[in-house]
């Protein structure tokens, strides 16, 4: 993961408390294990139930105070008097048939939380936010969006997407990438191109595609300041030169273009990641002014 996007996932999971941390607990795990294989429980008189992990044969526990303190930890878990603790409730109710226990907490893991949990009678585990983030990074693309977008930060996984595509772009350039192959003298800005290559009912069709993706254009100009003039020039020859590989028209290469860079790349039935792909390739016909030498050719 992006640096941002790895955040803005710790900031919102850290935020989360109580009974909306055991929620996110459920999405998280579900998105990982599937319907079959994680079961959700109701978040009241669960008997020591916050989740449970069927192919591990696991029963999870959650704790996310406002604040961290040992004692309402220890209470948590041990129990109090008059207060049954989380792991006394799984021991009567869960444990003949699910072995493991595991508890996830909002924060970073403190050694005496590892200590007591360790400690304790059985297959017991505690994880924190780091190994949360862990297994956030392991989901597929599609289901680390629905993720993002449950816990709204879209924006930065798109940023995530964005300078993923173009480190493979730039990755898998070669020695043909050193050289620029189109005359500049014949070039024509994406917009005059648009008219040029559509048919009059399309243009407006194109035009708010255009407006679409040309919303992405400041963060990709945010990402690209991240790099190096040499790295941005290998990234425009590349993607210049793929462009004259192809032949047809100007919204015929571009979408061929497109596809090519979705399959090779990321998922061509991922909407978002073929949105990302395409803001990159208009920034770049818009900074190279991609085009033929007359009307008549494109």
């Amino acid at each position: 993961m992006d640096k941002l996007l790895k955040n803005a996932f710790k900031m919102q999971i850290q935020s989360k408390e109580g009974f909306e941390f055991e929620e996110f607990i459920d999405e998280l795990f579900l998105l990982k294990y599937g319907v079959d294989n994680y079961t959700p429980i109701r978040r009241n008189k669960d008997k020591g139930n916050d989740g449970t992990i069927l192919p591990e044969q696991k029963i999870l526990a959650c704790y996310a105070p406002r604040k961290y303190s040992k004692t309402d930890f220890e209470t948590k878990v041990l129990g109090a008097v008059n207060k049954e603790g989380d792991f006394e409730k799984y021991k009567k109710n869960w444990k003949d048939k699910f072995p493991n226990w595991e508890m996830y907490v909002n924060h970073e893991v403190s050694p005496e939380q590892f200590t007591l949990i360790q400690g304790l009678d059985g297959n017991t585990s505690i994880k924190g936010i780091d190994q949360l983030l862990s297994i956030v990074d392991e989901l597929v693309s599609s289901k680390k969006r629905k993720l993002a977008a449950y816990l709204g930060i879209e924006n930065f996984f798109i940023q995530d997407y964005i300078q993923e595509i173009i480190n493979d772009l730039l990755n898998a350039s070669n020695e043909e990438d050193k050289a620029l192959h189109f005359d500049k003298k014949s070039l024509v800005p994406p917009r005059k191109k648009i008219e040029l290559n559509f048919e009059q009912e399309d243009w407006d069709g194109m035009n708010s595609e255009m407006v679409l993706v040309m919303a992405e254009f400041n963060t990709i100009t945010n990402i690209l300041s991240g790099y190096n003039d040499d790295e941005i020039n290998t990234l425009k020859r590349r993607v210049i030169n793929d462009y004259n590989k192809l032949s047809g028209n100007f919204k015929e290469r571009l979408y061929n273009l497109t596809d090519q860079y979705t399959t090779a790349y990321g998922n061509i039935k991922d909407d978002e990641y073929v949105k990302c792909v395409k803001s990159i390739l208009l920034y770049m016909f818009e900074q190279c002014l991609i085009g033929r030498k007359t009307e008549n050719e494109l």
